[in-house]
């Protein structure tokens, strides 16, 4: 039994780590596009999934700021702290606009205590590493693809709320999950892109706002 067990975790080791080695590529731009022109310390980093990465006209939408965006398209929260020192460490931003947990509840079936589980251990991280660096991380968005996950959802942004409520000037927590359904609590398909997953141009614009506006509250406290 006792076998059993180690082999069962070695395996859970190897398969983490092949399913982080497709990030690779995009990681190694990161650090290419930074040994070439290394951006500002202290500014805001946008990290997350593809909600980040597809966020493309985030230099004009928060104009004003300045901004480096390194989302990694269909990242979870573990990519997000494996990557941690090769992707955040070196920019030491000010402040980390978080958006992960999405793919973690439809790709890898994780349940919503996992995902919260590895919020906090990202946290932590960034509370060992980057001492004064602020976080806000954005509520799961709902679609329509992923509807029937809407129940996670809502747990995850539960967890995000509470443990930002309880790190109130580490942490902060940005809820669009209201503004994105429609008057009978159904995801709104006008804010989605055809796949109907991805936010579109007038997804983004409500995803914009948000933002400015908490970026505008955070600089009043």
């Amino acid at each position: 039994m006792k076998y059993l067990f180690l082999f069962f975790c070695l395996c859970t080791l190897l398969f983490s780590a092949n399913a982080q080695q497709r990030f690779e590529p995009e990681i190694r731009r990161f650090e290419i596009l930074d040994s070439i022109s290394r951006p500002d310390t202290g500014q805001i980093l946008l990290y997350g999934s593809s909600t980040m990465r597809l966020w493309k006209t985030f230099s004009q939408d928060i104009d004003g700021y300045k901004v480096v965006n390194r989302g990694f398209g269909g990242s979870e929260m573990s990519d997000a702290i494996y990557f941690f020192d090769r992707v955040v460490l070196p920019l030491k931003p000010s402040l980390i606009l978080l958006y992960e947990g999405d793919n973690d509840l439809s790709n890898s079936k994780k349940t919503p205590d996992q995902v919260l589980r590895d919020f906090n251990s990202f946290m932590s991280l960034v509370a060992e590493k980057l001492p004064q660096t602020r976080v806000a991380v954005f509520s799961l968005r709902p679609s329509l693809a992923r509807e029937k996950l809407m129940p996670e959802q809502r747990i995850v942004n539960e967890g995000y709320k509470k443990y930002c409520e309880a790190h109130a000037k580490k942490a902060f927590y940005i809820d669009l999950y209201q503004t994105l359904l429609t008057e009978t609590g159904a995801p709104n398909g006008e804010y989605l892109a055809t796949d109907l997953l991805h936010l579109n141009e007038k997804g983004y614009a409500v995803w914009a706002k948000a933002t400015r506006d908490f970026l505008q509250s955070l600089n009043k406290r």
